[in-house]
C-alpha cells in the first residue's frame, strides 16, 4: 500500500528538524547525505628551496621598547601625548610640578650673581701686586742709595787734603816765625798775621772736613737701615700678595661650586619632564595628571614601528649555516596571506644553544615595516644562504 502524498511531506518536515547541522536538505526520494565541514586556515607552507632556512617559534617586536619613568619625585603635573600618540627623539611627553624646582634654580642662580659681584669688586690682589712692584723698585733704589752712601763715607781723600793743607800752613808759619826770631824785620807784621789765618782756616777746613766724614758715615748706615727696612717691606708685601692670591683662588673655586649648583639645579628642573628617548608610538599611559609619582614609576609606554626586529629559533645544524647580515624574508603565517612578504636582514645568531629545546635563537631586522607587520605578530622567517 503506497502512504499518502500528506504523509510523505510530514516525514520529510521531520527529518529536516532533527538532523544534525552537518546534514543538507536531500532531494525528494534521496536519502539525506552529510555535508563537507568547513576547513580551518591552515599556515603558509614553509619554502620547498632547500637553501633556505625556516626559523621557528617567530614573533614579531618593537625596534625599541621602554617604559618611560619618572626620573624625580613629586605630583604629575600633565600628560601632554595621549595613547597612539606619535612622538620624536626628545619631545617633551610629561611635566611633573616644577615649582621648587625652578626656586631652588633661581635661588643658587642668585647666590652665583652675588659672588661675582664680590669677586669683581675685590680688587685686594692687584693692589697688594702694584704696592709689591713699587716696593721693589723703592728698596732697588735704596740699595743703591746705601752703596753710594757707604762709598762716599769711605772716601777720604777731602779729609787728608783738608790736613795736608793745615799742615802746610802751620809749617810756613813756624818758617815765618823762626825767621822773624833771627831777625824782626825778615817778616812784617802783616805777612805773619796772614800766615796765621791761613793756618787757623786750614785748620777749620780739616775739621769740616773730618765732620763731614763722620756725617757721611751716619748717612751711609742710615741709608742702610734704610734698605734693609725696604727688603723687609717687600717680603711682607710678597706675603700680602700671597695672601690675596689665595683668597682669590677660594673665591674663584666658590665661584666653581655655584656654577656647579646652578648646573645641577637647571639639571633637576630639566627632570621634571619626561622626554622620548627615541621616535616611536606612545602605547599606553600608566598614569593621570595629578598622581603622585616615586622615581622610577612608569608613566608612559613607548614603543619603536620604525624599525621591527623578528626573533626565532632554528636547529644547531641549521645555526651553523648562519651568519649575521645574511638576507631573509618574512611573511605571514595566513595562507591567505602568502603574498604579503617584507625583506629582512639576519642580524643576530646566538652563540648560545638552549638547553631546553636545544635550539639557537636567531634574530632578524625589518629597517622599513609594512602596515601589516606589527610587534607581538607571529610570523615565517626564511633566512636565505
Amino acid at each position: 500500500m503506497k502512504p499518502d502524498r500528506s504523509t510523505v511531506l510530514c516525514s520529510l518536515l521531520l527529518l529536516v528538524f532533527s538532523s544534525p547541522a552537518g546534514f543538507s536538505l536531500p532531494a525528494i526520494g534521496q536519502p539525506p547525505t552529510a555535508s563537507p565541514a568547513p576547513r580551518p586556515a591552515q599556515p603558509a607552507a614553509a619554502s620547498s628551496d632547500p637553501a633556505l632556512i625556516t626559523a621557528r617559534a617567530c614573533r614579531v617586536q618593537p625596534g625599541d621598547a621602554a617604559d618611560i619613568p619618572s626620573p624625580e619625585r613629586g605630583p604629575l603635573l600633565k600628560l601632554l601625548v595621549e595613547q597612539g600618540s606619535v612622538v620624536q627623539q626628545g619631545d617633551v611627553l610629561a611635566e611633573l610640578d616644577q615649582d621648587e624646582a625652578l626656586l631652588a634654580l633661581k635661588l643658587a642662580e642668585q647666590e652665583l650673581l652675588a659672588a661675582q659681584q664680590k669677586q669683581a669688586s675685590s680688587r685686594l690682589a692687584q693692589v697688594a701686586a702694584a704696592a709689591l712692584a713699587e716696593a721693589e723698585r723703592q728698596s732697588e733704589q735704596a740699595a743703591l742709595d746705601a752703596q753710594q752712601a757707604q762709598l762716599s763715607a769711605a772716601d777720604t781723600a777731602s779729609v787728608r787734603l783738608a790736613a795736608a793743607k793745615e799742615a802746610e800752613a802751620a809749617g810756613a808759619l813756624e818758617l815765618a816765625a823762626a825767621s822773624r826770631r833771627a831777625s824782626a824785620r825778615s817778616v812784617s807784621e802783616r805777612e805773619y798775621l796772614a800766615l796765621t789765618s791761613q793756618r787757623d782756616q786750614a785748620a777749620i777746613a780739616t775739621q769740616q772736613a773730618r765732620h763731614e766724614a763722620e756725617l757721611a758715615a751716619l748717612k751711609a748706615r742710615s741709608m742702610a737701615k734704610a734698605a734693609e727696612q725696604q727688603v723687609a717691606a717687600v717680603s711682607r708685601l710678597r706675603l700680602l700678595l700671597e695672601t690675596a692670591e689665595g683668597t682669590e683662588r677660594a673665591e674663584q673655586a666658590q665661584l666653581d661650586v655655584l656654577r656647579t649648583t646652578v648646573e645641577i639645579a637647571r639639571q633637576k628642573v630639566q627632570r621634571r619632564r619626561l622626554v622620548a628617548p627615541f621616535a616611536g608610538i606612545v602605547t599606553e599611559r600608566r598614569k593621570a595628571a595629578g598622581e603622585w609619582l616615586e622615581p622610577g614609576e612608569p608613566v608612559l609606554r613607548l614603543i619603536q614601528t620604525s624599525r621591527l626586529l623578528i626573533d626565532g629559533v632554528v636547529s644547531i645544524q641549521e645555526s651553523q649555516r648562519l651568519q649575521a647580515g645574511q638576507a631573509a624574508r618574512v611573511r605571514r603565517v595566513a595562507a591567505a596571506a602568502t603574498g604579503e612578504v617584507v625583506m629582512a636582514r639576519l642580524i643576530f645568531v646566538s652563540p648560545e644553544v638552549d638547553a631546553l629545546n636545544d635550539a639557537v635563537r636567531v634574530r632578524a631586522e625589518v629597517p622599513q615595516p609594512p602596515a601589516w607587520l606589527r610587534p607581538g605578530a607571529q610570523v615565517l622567517l626564511e633566512i636565505g644562504p
